[in-house]
């Protein structure tokens, strides 16, 4: 199963997001819950960035493996 890393930092703090494409919707929540509640130096606007890569990532299709060249006929 193919899996993807973000890594974000802020304000000297790193954190490593690790998820399967099939759990996006779960990892999305995860971050949703680090900024709700406030003990991690996430904050809604981190959040909503964060998830929108997520989106943008699965949407696209980037994986952490690569496709075959494409035949030449």
């Amino acid at each position: 199963m193919t899996t993807k890393t973000m890594r974000f930092a802020k304000d000297g703090q790193y954190y490593i997001f690790r998820y399967r494409y099939d759990m996006q919707d779960e990892m999305i929540d995860h971050i949703m819950d680090l900024a709700e509640s406030g003990e991690y130096n996430v904050d809604w606007l981190d959040a909503a960035t964060l998830s929108f890569q997520i989106a943008r990532h699965t949407a696209a299709g980037d994986g952490d493996t690569v496709a075959p060249p494409a035949p030449h006929n």
